[in-house]
């Protein structure tokens, strides 16, 4: 028999990709860039906030209500190598990592939805 209790225990042990993900505009090369602890979580979040069209960036709804769900990517850009960090030092360098893809991307024309 599943015990669902040491499962979800389990679950909560095992450290999760850490890294920067996007909702990616590729119609109009737009982005919402951001950091999770928990990648795969983050992504299955985003993509259901989208298509309730409740995600937290209103420029970004009504882009994709006029643009519709094919003309948009939910993805990993990067991922952080996790070994023995505390939360605070894995905390750090996902914000210096985002702000390395941030410069890298508006090199190559992206605008943000939630970075300026």
């Amino acid at each position: 028999m599943i015990n669902k209790k040491q499962i979800k225990e389990d679950y909560k042990l095992k450290k999760q990709p850490a890294g920067i993900f996007a909702v990616h505009n590729v119609v109009d090369n737009n982005m919402f860039i951001g950091t999770s602890k928990d990648l795969p979580a983050v992504l299955r979040r985003f993509e259901f906030t989208l298509k309730m069209g409740s995600f937290p960036f209103q420029q970004l709804i009504d882009d994709y209500k006029r643009l519709g769900e094919k003309n948009f990517k939910v993805k990993v850009i990067d991922k952080l190598e996790l070994k023995d960090e505390t939360e605070q030092e894995i905390d750090k360098e996902l914000l210096t990592l985002e702000d390395m893809w941030i410069e890298k991307l508006k090199k190559e024309g992206v605008s943000f939805y939630n970075k300026k």
